[in-house]
């Protein structure tokens, strides 16, 4: 267990599912620190470079992801100019 940070690393073979439902609970939303990874993952999912939601999508990211993230960093950087921040 990971103090204070609510993580944990858990084999998933150690789990015993009673469903596919809840094997699926267990299925990953995305790649986190994707450009140091050992093994390349074509499954469609997001990668990041760091932290998800906080880094930049790497280019093995969907194509509409990147761009609705790109829109994203658009929009935040415009509030900081109005308020003044940069």
């Amino acid at each position: 267990m990971d103090e204070g940070r609510n993580m944990i690393l858990l084999f998933p073979s150690l789990i015993k599912f009673e469903s596919k439902e809840d094997r699926d609970n267990f299925a990953p939303t995305c790649h986190m620190f994707y450009p140091m990874r050992q093994v390349d993952i074509p499954d469609g999912k997001p990668k990041w470079t760091g932290i998800d939601g906080q880094s930049d999508l790497c280019e093995d990211s969907p194509p509409d992801l990147k761009r609705k993230r790109e829109e994203e960093k658009k929009s935040e950087e415009k509030e900081k100019k109005e308020k003044g921040e940069e």
